[in-house]
């Protein structure tokens, strides 16, 4: 959590990165895009920011899924399908909707489950 990840042409500090190491492999750098599955930005006065610096930023990087937990406005932003341009797909959830990892569709993680109960 809070700690970089190597893109091309900046290392990011997302608060989250799911990532796939290689059990064998010596950890000896930061997780690179290759090895990134998601990204999660935890967003509370940096929602545009988040939107559209970071979206673009990861989008560039070929991630290929970003979440955004509005923590103000009690949402999620999910992005998927990433291109030069930016995210090709994008959807914002809320209430009791449920999710699912591009990585791990097999796991379904309520919304309810992200954020604290108002």
């Amino acid at each position: 959590m809070q700690l970089p990840i190597t893109l091309a042409t900046s290392e990011p500090e997302p608060d989250v990165a799911v990532v796939c190491l290689d059990a064998g492999e010596d950890r000896d750098h930061h997780p690179n895009q290759a090895e990134i599955l998601l990204l999660i930005e935890v967003s509370y006065s940096t929602l545009q920011i988040d939107r559209r610096e970071k979206a673009l930023i990861y989008a560039r990087a070929n991630i290929a899924e970003y979440w955004i937990l509005d923590l103000a406005g009690r949402q999620a932003y999910i992005y998927r399908t990433p291109a030069p341009g930016g995210y090709q797909y994008e959807i914002v959830v809320a209430d009791n909707t449920a999710i699912r990892m591009l990585a791990f569709p097999e796991i379904e993680i309520s919304f309810s489950e992200l954020f604290l109960p108002v």
